[in-house]
């Protein structure tokens, strides 16, 4: 049973998690927005983007160098979320495995039968 509730935590928490990583990366690039907002100098600013269809990373970028920096962290991220996937997909696998196979009063309970 500590499986089960373990099993159906795990969601909860990693969407808590990716709303924390949400929330403070929005407030660090406002903070940053405000700090060169604030610079009197100007300089040459590049930047880009990153946008994830599926699998597949789309880069967009200023110049050839952010866009390098970007395909890498792009590359690096896509690779952790299929690890993350694998790793989760595994451990559901070993989850199902450990329970006990249905009993036939049960299958029939559940089908109203």
């Amino acid at each position: 049973m500590c499986n089960l509730i373990d099993a159906l935590l795990l969601p909860v928490v990693l969407f808590a998690v990716a709303f924390l990583l949400i929330v403070v990366g929005s407030i660090l690039m406002l903070l940053g927005m405000l700090r060169e907002g604030l610079r009197v100098q100007r300089e040459r600013v590049e930047g880009g983007a990153v946008v994830v269809v599926g699998p597949l990373p789309i880069v967009i970028g200023t110049s050839r160098e952010s866009a390098k920096i970007l395909m890498i962290l792009a590359i690096a991220l896509t690779v952790i979320a299929v690890a993350v996937f694998l790793f989760l997909t595994w451990g559901m696998t070993q989850l199902v495995k450990s329970l006990p196979p249905p009993s036939l009063a049960s299958i029939g309970i559940a089908l109203g039968v």
